[in-house]
């Protein structure tokens, strides 16, 4: 009988597919992390734009002053101002650690943590006396992933406009702050 040919990979041929792998894996693993941490900071953002957006809605929906505060971290709750049988203290909550544990929220002005909103969808007073949150900007510490590769986003609340941007865009560029 003759031999019809060699199966398998040689020693040479599986180290050198070896050695490619790891190359790959250490370009890789870096920037995939960022990524991951800049979902966090995306999620976070959204949660708390979507917590502001229901707030808004439901002052509206309810013709009362629906009160938006955020918790530690990224939690927050949504309820009205004024507990009722029809409006209660608490409509939604939010806890902290849902998707993005790592982002970290800082507002403007510092240490305010509510914004309640009317019946027409507009900014009013706290009625605690506490200013309200302008904007909010939501981060990883730089301990966690470097300032150069952190996608930081900001949300701006202007009188009943709630808008999400990049603080650190491109000037002109409509997603900018």
């Amino acid at each position: 009988m003759q031999a019809t040919g060699h199966r398998g990979f040689t020693l040479i041929e599986l180290l050198v597919t070896i050695a490619i792998a790891a190359i790959l894996a250490t370009i890789a693993v870096p920037e995939f992390r960022a990524f991951l941490m800049n979902i966090q900071i995306k999620t976070a953002t959204e949660a708390i734009n979507n917590g502001l957006q229901l707030a808004r809605g439901e002052a509206v929906r309810r013709n009362t002053n629906v009160r938006f505060r955020l918790g530690a971290g990224t939690a927050w709750t949504v309820g009205c101002e004024t507990s009722t049988a029809d409006c209660p203290a608490v409509i939604q909550s939010r806890a902290a650690g849902e998707g993005s544990a790592s982002a970290t929220v800082t507002t403007v002005p510092a240490g305010a943590t509510a914004i309640t909103y009317n019946g027409f969808g507009r900014v009013v007073a706290n009625d605690d006396g506490t200013p309200s949150i302008t904007s909010f900007n939501i981060d990883v510490p730089t301990t966690v992933l470097a300032a150069s590769q952190s996608k930081d986003l900001s949300i701006i609340t202007t009188g009943g406009s709630i808008r999400m941007c990049d603080p650190n865009g491109i000037t002109g560029d409509p997603r900018t702050c």
